[in-house]
């Protein structure tokens, strides 16, 4: 045999042998998805709008497609005394009412708003360190109560608008940060995690140096319930100068930029990070903008501020995929299913899962199949063993499952899916806290499943 027939007959093996590889196993199916490019709610993710807590007003945001609100605890009345009842009772209310508009919560106490007109304190003004903690353990029960609808717990107390700075009472020390800090983190469930201001602050209250970054989060230490997988961070004055007015400080105090993002992009996979613009500079231009949204996966941003920014992405044509892109965004890209399972069987089945959000998710949601009867609506759920806080940014999850059939399940047509309910039992049924996934034609609004395969046989 000839030298080029033998090449031929090589290179037809290989085609047939890529062919065969392809081709799904027999009785199965393989379905390839088509994703989608519109914006739509999903919970503990995007844009979000800025709302006083003890005064609820205005938490019906779902139609924005908005599932978050900055919750502000404005504090001017109480820096020298505890919470009064009445107090602590129209922060409840606030936390109720975000629970019957299918929203979420990103709670901050502050004693002060800045040095605006007809503001109560001047600009600083909070409370001594006693003061505080006796404010921590008041919230703690409130805290803990509400927990379903909290995101994340934004530190605050300290300074000017509650943002680590210009302490008025000292709270602005390493010491005193850390004290608050932690007394947060004592008293919030340990299911949630709290974010605090800049990133060095972390370093140094975890390392004792605003320069070590021995303590960076790992893939093997997240989510362990320890204080230091628990601390996020926030930017509240993101992409508005070179140093994001102070929240990177250079030279001898600090890392360059670059040392900082990158800092952030590790610990980022793990614990959320978000927070504002503040100003306009030629780093919130579009280009940038979205670059640095996906090296720090930006889960949150306020929609009221800065909104000569914002007007700027729309302006430039940026701002729709930034509204997509915030935190994750889960896209199903192919699938492999058995046609039909007998009952007392096994159901094999694999599908591909995209990222394509800046962001992660950062509270514990389980992944649950969903076999339902398509005439009498009967489920079958079952969770799956993957861990979706892993699904990260920028990558694509091949989820593979083998799940037992009961022997006494209704013989007949059901569609297979994926839902992602929220692990609180009080919202775990309420398809507005669901996932959705960013296909075409899977989401069912009624069950919140995304479904795989529409027709099943069981038999």
């Amino acid at each position: 045999m000839s030298k080029s027939m033998m090449k031929r007959i090589l290179i037809l093996l290989s085609i047939l042998g890529l062919f065969l590889a392809c081709r799904p196993p027999a009785g199965t199916i393989a379905i390839t998805f088509e994703e989608s490019f519109d914006v739509f709610p999903n919970p503990e993710r995007g844009f979000h709008h800025a709302r006083e807590l003890p005064r609820p007003k205005d938490f019906d945001t779902r139609d924005e497609n908005i599932t978050l609100i900055y919750g502000r605890i404005s504090a001017d009345d109480f820096r020298d005394k505890p919470f009064s009842e009445e107090f602590l009772a129209a922060i409840q209310a606030g936390f109720d009412e975000a629970r019957k508009n299918g929203i979420k919560v990103n709670p901050r106490v502050a004693y002060n708003h800045g040095p605006h007109e007809g503001a109560k304190a001047q600009y600083g003004d909070d409370a001594p360190l006693d003061i505080v903690m006796t404010h921590i353990k008041q919230l703690g029960p409130i805290w803990r109560k509400n927990m379903d609808v909290i995101s994340h717990v934004e530190a605050g107390f300290i300074g000017g608008w509650g943002e680590w700075h210009s302490s008025a009472h000292g709270l602005d020390s390493i010491q005193n940060k850390r004290a608050i800090l932690f007394a947060i983190l004592d008293e919030v469930p340990k299911e949630r995690m709290v974010v605090q201001r800049t990133p060095h602050y972390k370093r140094e209250i975890f390392t004792g140096s605003p320069l070590n970054g021995d303590s960076v989060l790992t893939r093997e230490r997240a989510f362990d319930g320890s204080n230091l997988a628990r601390v996020g961070h926030l930017n509240d004055c993101f992409l508005a100068s070179e140093d994001d007015v102070g929240t990177y400080p250079y030279g001898e105090d600090g890392w360059t930029l670059g040392e900082e993002l990158n800092f952030l992009e590790s610990e980022s996979r793990y614990v959320p990070f978000g927070g504002e613009t503040c100003g306009v500079h030629e780093r919130a231009e579009c280009g940038n903008a979205v670059a640095e949204m996906e090296k720090v996966h930006i889960n949150w941003l306020n929609l009221d501020y800065n909104r000569r920014v914002l007007n700027g992405w729309r302006e430039n044509e940026c701002f729709d995929e930034i509204e997509r892109r915030l935190g994750y965004r889960f896209v199903l890209r192919n699938a492999v299913i058995q046609e039909s399972v007998k009952a007392g069987g096994e159901l094999n089945f694999m599908f591909t899962i995209a990222n394509v959000g800046f962001g992660e998710l950062f509270n514990l949601r389980k992944v649950e199949m969903v076999l339902t009867n398509l005439e009498s609506g009967q489920e079958l759920v079952r969770e799956l063993k993957d861990d979706p806080r892993f699904w990260g940014a920028g990558t694509e999850v091949e989820i593979k499952s083998v799940v037992n059939i009961p022997e006494n399940l209704t013989p007949g047509q059901y569609s297979l899916g994926i839902r992602m309910p929220d692990m609180s039992p009080s919202i775990h049924d309420d398809v507005r806290y669901s996932i959705r996934f960013a296909n075409a034609d899977v989401w069912n609004a009624d069950t919140a499943v995304n479904i795989l395969v529409p027709e099943l046989t069981v038999n």
